[in-house]
């Protein structure tokens, strides 16, 4: 149920039963819940995971997911009022002039969103998810182009999925995770029963998930289109001036001469270009991380070839991967440039993991191809 839909007169009158005869538990971690931005930047949420290969994005949505569980429980924070016409939690529009599939992944057990795996835009329109009161725990949101009748196929964004859902890939294989997204936790709206809140999947005390939402749009994989985020309602801990503008991204602004050599310690590495074809740019760890579709050479995130650029932790740590090369690289620069407050690796500096009350609601506009 969207937050888009009025409470019942049951609904009322039970939650009217409740202010007044159990009163929710004065959270005793807020101040932790406030600092999520602070944990994201210095903790750590926005690396690589250890493991060969892994999609950043995966370990992105397991570490919302994570916090939500070790520190999360619901606040007060009141629900917008939505006008007629307005957004949902989650409203995803075709900026574009052909036409689009909106494609989404969701973390196991993590709750129930009806909406289809696949669905298709027409330029200029815009589809309402149907983000469950109670919550939806680590998913995942990103744009194809260039499709078959069935969402598969395509040009851009067929990074891949399970097969039980729809996705399937190319002769040549998924292209690699590289996708320009909208991901993370819509927290249980407050009034809700707090025992039909959606529990954490990754609470190892089934905790359920607080009234806060945490997300991101960050391009530590890397991107494929660009896009824009607007924050409708009240969110004090979201970006300044209550939009994220990355609609100047471009794939002419992927750098085709990257130095990742580590200061020249590997010379093989010091010309590389970050273009995945017509797919999208890589991001530097992504570069380095990423053997989809023939993209070579390709280390561990933990080898010494990618470590200064993918910064795991350990051995690498957030001071030395800030002061290292990848805070001056050439992708580095063009997400700052024409994507402000946006992560461009894991220990950026810029704020990248946003969170805001339940019941905030976002558009996310996904832009067309670019020259």
């Amino acid at each position: 149920m969207s937050s888009s839909r009025t409470l019942s007169s049951r609904s009322r009158t039970l939650r009217g039963m409740r202010a007044n005869t159990v009163r929710w538990a004065e959270c005793t971690v807020g101040p932790l819940i406030e600092m999520i931005p602070q944990i994201a930047r210095n903790g750590g949420l926005l690396r690589r995971g250890a493991r060969s290969g892994e999609p950043m994005s995966r370990c992105v949505l397991f570490a919302l997911v994570l916090v939500f569980g070790l520190y999360g429980c619901p606040s007060p924070s009141p629900v917008p009022a939505t006008d007629a016409g307005a957004p949902s939690r989650l409203r995803i529009v075709n900026g574009s002039t052909e036409p689009m599939w909106i494609f989404w992944l969701g973390a196991e057990a993590g709750g129930t969103l009806p909406d289809a795996h696949q669905i298709l835009l027409a330029p200029g329109d815009h589809h309402d998810y149907a983000i469950p009161a109670g919550g939806l725990a680590g998913t995942r949101f990103w744009p194809g182009l260039g499709c078959d009748d069935t969402g598969n196929g395509c040009e851009i964004g067929q990074s891949g999925g399970p097969s039980a859902d729809g996705f399937t890939c190319p002769s040549e294989g998924c292209a690699p995770p590289i996708d320009s997204k909208f991901e993370g936790t819509f927290g249980c709206l407050p009034g809700v029963l707090a025992e039909t809140c959606q529990v954490n999947p990754s609470s190892p005390t089934m905790a359920r998930l607080p009234a806060t939402d945490s997300w991101d749009t960050s391009l530590v994989d890397g991107f494929t289109l660009p896009f824009a985020v607007r924050v409708i309602g009240d969110c004090p801990s979201g970006p300044m001036g209550g939009a994220i503008d990355c609609s100047a991204l471009a794939l002419s602004a992927c750098p085709t001469s990257e130095d990742l050599s580590s200061g020249g310690v590997y010379p093989d590495l010091a010309n590389l270009s970050l273009v995945a074809g017509g797919a999208g740019c890589y991001s530097d760890c992504g570069r380095l991380t990423f053997s989809q579709r023939g993209n070579a050479p390709t280390f561990a995130p933990t080898a010494e070839q990618a470590q200064d650029y993918c910064c795991p932790t350990p051995p690498v740590s957030p001071e030395e991967c800030r002061a290292g090369p990848v805070a001056s690289t050439g992708y580095t620069d063009v997400v700052h440039r024409l994507c402000p407050q946006v992560y461009a690796y894991g220990y950026d500096d810029g704020v990248g993991l946003w969170s805001c009350p339940a019941g905030v609601r976002y558009e996310v506009t996904f832009y067309g191809r670019t020259p």
